[in-house]
């Protein structure tokens, strides 16, 4: 249903989806900090699909910094973009 969140059951990181390990590649493109995926979340249909992850976020600084973050990347048309990075810890 449209924009509803469905939550995937849990699997360990090296087996997360296909399309799940496709949309998290658009992470190596940002400058400033390194994400690990810790757990894949699940899914929100939209204008295409969003994918959710739990994330590890270190940022790259003079005092760098640990956060827990949630990831948001939008699949549409072949392509993925990240929608949001939100930081939760």
């Amino acid at each position: 249903m449209l924009g509803n969140i469905e939550i995937i059951e849990q699997t360990e990181m090296g087996t997360m989806p296909q399309r799940a390990a496709s949309a998290w590649t658009v992470m190596s493109n940002l400058v400033g900090a390194r994400y690990k995926p810790i757990a894949y979340v699940g899914t929100q249909i939209v204008k295409g699909v969003n994918h959710i992850f739990l994330a590890e976020q270190d940022t790259i600084t003079a005092h760098s910094d640990r956060h827990i973050v949630t990831v948001t990347i939008n699949e549409f048309d072949g392509n993925f973009s990240i929608v949001a990075i939100e930081r939760i810890l």
